[in-house]
């Protein structure tokens, strides 16, 4: 590589500049070439962005016409928020307004024990009279096969404690333990196991505390006392409410699920309902509702279109549908007075894409059934002289949904639909087999071809230049030589005397 100071030398040899100007001449073919190079890259660069744009499209459509993503089944709840109660709901909401008044919450079975003194001897007593003791307690656990299943879980209960609290306690471990060792072997499961805890309501007193492992009168304990009643002298199986230092049910168990205190109860739309649990999927379809707390009145909740959804979802498509057309328009434009024409000019290809896609979205929808939705137009969508789109009635587009939301969206995805005719039309341009990527893979041979023959003028090119500098040292070398010769025959024929 030349140095600095021999390149300025270089740069200042004027037989090296005449040597640069030529090959500058020579070269204006490569420069063509590069010229070519550059163009096509670019033009796949703007291929690359149009293949961006149509994907969206074609993605957005293939949303459309997906009968599991349909952006017109989508439900919006409103007033669906209270202190009593909240809505949530699916896509299969059917609309319409509804009332609701939560009267009574799903609550757990607590049976408690009679009240006993904390350091008193009742149970040591007992014990010590009738030995260990085997009390059975059942508890729900459903199947697919029989959902009102029931397992009977036994309980050994053999206390080494003296006082009553010390026995509670013990009767409490033997009552998880068992409930613990049947979850283990997979007899129920841990939601469904029943809990024992004493309770002190003073400082000397003491109760035994059975806890449901979930709400309502499906999920009640149910008990076998053992043979000596255990159970019986707690007064923990007494089929009343505890009053008093008594024992037995906190919440009235009753005998069925219209009777039991255990089961919410709520008026929906004029009806009594009961349901095991506060969380309600099964009263309207598709909808849940959460309730919180008991209300002396009603609070109405509608289920209406997901206008915000379904509104941005149609935005969305009217941008990408606009973004393409407005994209090859530009592109295949020609300024008559610099006669610059755009990448798309001359491609009736793309050209041919933007009207088919304005044919496409401008047509009837012919397999619609009688009375629905035919046309754009009927969902408030404008279309404008140069085929772009836009929401003129977003009121129009709700209304159309809450009116008839199968037929909007087979206005869509029906088989002639808009979506499908964009995105059959699409098909043929997007994938690997597609009109774009084959342009881009000609456009990449192309590329090759000019690396290659600008790579060949590139060594041309060099030899070329060595060959004049070559030429030019010799020529140089001669006219030294000639110059020294000239000045030898001068000098001769001044010492001679002659004049020159």
């Amino acid at each position: 590589m030349l140095s600095a100071i021999n390149s300025a030398i270089l740069a200042d040899d004027p037989y090296e500049i005449l040597i640069s100007q030529m090959i500058q001449l020579e070269r204006q073919p490569q420069f063509v070439l590069e010229d070519q190079r550059a163009a096509a890259k670019r033009f796949k660069t703007v291929l690359s962005d149009f293949d961006s744009k149509l994907s969206t499209l074609h993605t957005l459509m293939k949303t459309f016409t997906n009968q599991f993503s349909n952006p017109f089944e989508g439900r919006a709840v409103s007033g669906g928020e209270t202190d009593a109660f909240t809505v949530a709901i699916g896509d299969e909401a059917a609309f319409g307004t509804h009332s609701l008044r939560v009267e009574r919450l799903a609550a757990t079975d607590t049976r408690i024990s009679k009240q006993l003194t904390g350091t008193g001897n009742a149970l040591s007593t007992f014990f010590g009279a009738n030995g260990a003791q085997t009390i059975q307690i059942s508890v729900a656990s459903p199947t697919d096969v029989d959902p009102d299943n029931r397992v009977d879980i036994d309980v050994l209960v053999d206390p080494v404690g003296t006082t009553d609290e010390e026995i509670l306690k013990e009767i409490a471990t033997a009552i998880d333990d068992a409930m613990d060792a049947a979850v283990t072997a997979g007899t129920i499961k841990n939601t469904e196991r029943a809990s024992g805890s004493v309770v002190k309501e003073t400082s000397t007193t003491a109760r035994l505390s059975l806890r449901s492992g979930q709400t309502g009168f499906t999920n009640r304990l149910t008990f076998t006392d053992s043979a000596n009643g255990l159970l019986s002298l707690l007064e923990l199986d007494n089929a009343a409410v505890a009053t008093g230092t008594g024992g037995g049910q906190v919440t009235d168990v009753g005998t069925d699920e219209t009777n039991s205190a255990l089961n919410s109860r709520f008026v929906l739309d004029g009806l009594t309902l009961y349901r095991s649990n506060n969380q309600v999927s099964d009263a309207l379809e598709g909808v849940t509702l959460s309730l919180k707390q008991a209300a002396t009145t009603a609070s109405d909740f509608s289920v209406e279109p997901d206008a915000e959804g379904i509104e941005e979802q149609v935005k969305s498509f009217i941008e990408s549908y606009n973004d393409i057309l407005t994209y090859i328009k530009a592109k295949a434009e020609v300024d008559g007075d610099t006669g610059s024409r755009g990448d798309f000019a001359g491609e009736t290809t793309f050209t041919g894409l933007r009207f088919g896609m304005r044919n496409d979205i401008a047509k009837q929808v012919t397999s619609q059934s009688v009375g629905a939705p035919g046309y754009l137009r009927d969902l408030g969508i404008t279309i404008g002289t140069d085929g772009t789109l836009s929401l003129s009635d977003a009121d129009a587009l709700v209304a159309a949904v809450r009116s008839d939301a199968a037929g909007v969206q087979g206005l869509f995805a029906g088989t002639d639909g808009i979506a499908t005719r964009l995105t059959n039309r699409l098909d043929s341009f997007l994938g690997i087999d597609g009109i774009l990527d084959g342009r881009s893979d000609a456009i990449d041979d192309r590329v090759k071809r000019l690396d290659d023959q600008i790579d060949r003028w590139d060594a041309l090119m060099e030899i070329r230049e060595n060959q004049l500098r070559e030429q030019f040292a010799r020529l140089q070398e001669a006219m030294t030589l000639f110059q020294g010769q000239q000045q030898t025959l001068s000098n001769f024929f001044l010492s001679s005397g002659v004049l020159v």
